[in-house]
């Protein structure tokens, strides 16, 4: 029996070096576990961070981009009154050069007291008067 009791105390034995081993395994585990979730909730949290700055960069792209839109289209309104105003300048600089001509005609008209003038004055009132009804009719355009 001597060699039974020997066999029972190393068995004995082993479970308690098997236990202590266990036990140390798993202290160093628990210990590798919260180092992985500590890991886990920093990366998570820079994560989040990152996400939040690039949203947060995207929301300004978007509001430049809405306000360049927006420009844009003031520019475009602009540029079509500024070629509308081009227009109007050129009609009215033709309008005064017209007026200008139908002037000449009707003064050196006047101041000649021929019929061939009077005609010829009649003419220039006639001229005046269109001139007069295409801008008005621009305008009305416009």
């Amino acid at each position: 029996m001597s060699g039974g009791i020997i066999a029972l105390i190393i068995v004995v034995l082993a479970l308690i070096v098997l236990g202590v081993f266990g036990l140390t395994v798993l202290k160093k585990a628990a210990h590798l576990i919260k180092e992985i979730n500590r890991t886990t909730a920093v990366a998570q949290d820079k994560i989040e961070f990152f996400t939040n700055d690039t949203n947060a960069i995207k929301s300004k792209i978007e509001n430049i981009t809405n306000r360049v839109d927006g420009i844009s289209v003031k520019i475009n309104h602009k540029m079509k009154n500024i070629d509308y105003f081009s227009e109007t300048t050129t009609d009215f600089q033709n309008a005064l050069d017209e007026l200008k001509k139908s002037f000449e005609h009707f003064f050196s008209g006047f101041f000649n007291f021929s019929n061939k003038q009077s005609n010829q004055r009649t003419l220039s009132i006639s001229t005046v008067k269109k001139t007069i009804q295409k801008l008005v009719e621009k305008q009305k355009m416009a």
